[in-house]
């Protein structure tokens, strides 16, 4: 089976942009049934999407990492 988020990690990792880990991510799923098959698990595992599970998963990983870099510079701004 596919891990889909340590996927769409190494997607984010790779690409460092929104639409074309996405591109590259509906890429992968239209191109391999396994992938696809076990995206539409992960997706009702966790309660996303088929549609746009993956999308909604992406901007949770960027928003998190912005959320990182607002706090460490808020502490810098504080000192």
């Amino acid at each position: 089976m596919t891990d889909m988020e340590k996927l769409l990690r190494s997607l984010i990792d790779q690409y460092r942009s929104i639409d074309i880990v996405e591109s590259e991510f509906k890429r992968m799923l239209n191109e391999d049934n396994t992938i696809k098959d076990d995206y539409i698990s992960w997706c009702e595992e966790f309660g996303y999407s088929p549609k746009k599970g993956y999308r909604e998963y992406i901007q949770q990983i960027f928003e998190s990492e912005d959320s990182i870099w607002d706090s460490f510079i808020q502490f810098e701004d504080e000192n």
